[in-house]
Formats: structure tokens, sequence, C-alpha cells
């Protein structure tokens, strides 16, 4: 792999990082603005939970995807 490739195939795995974090912040905004604007109605409330614990997984999932790819990278 050239050092071109190598470069283009690193900053692609960058921008799929910020794109996993950008979905989990948008879930865990999503959640917290329903808890806050709902918090009489308890299906939204749990709703609300439900997308904050998806947003933080997704983020873990982001970050260990990006890791092992800039692992697999390193060593081609």
């Amino acid at each position: 792999m050239s050092a071109s490739d190598r470069l283009r195939t690193m900053l692609a795995n960058e921008r799929t990082l910020l794109a996993y974090i950008r979905t989990a912040l948008a879930l865990l905004v999503f959640g917290m603005a329903a808890i806050k604007f709902f918090p009489d109605t308890p299906v939204l409330v749990s709703l609300g939970w439900l997308f904050m614990a998806a947003g933080l997984a997704v983020f873990i999932w982001g970050v260990s995807h990006f890791r092992r790819v800039s692992t697999q990278i390193q060593k081609d």
C-alpha cells in the first residue's frame, strides 16, 4: 500500500469515527429531550433512557471499530 493510499484510508476511517460520534450525540440529545420535555409520560421517559443508552453504545462501538481498523491499517 502506498503512502497516499494509506493516508486516504486513515482519513476515511476518521470520517467514519466522526459519523459514529455524530449519531451517538443525536441519540443522546433526543433521549435527553424526551426525558426533559415529557416527564409525565412514562413511555417517552423510558424511550428517552433507551435512546441515551443506545447513544452510549454507538459511541463505544464507534471508538472500538476505529481502533480496530487503525491497527489493521498500521499493520498493512
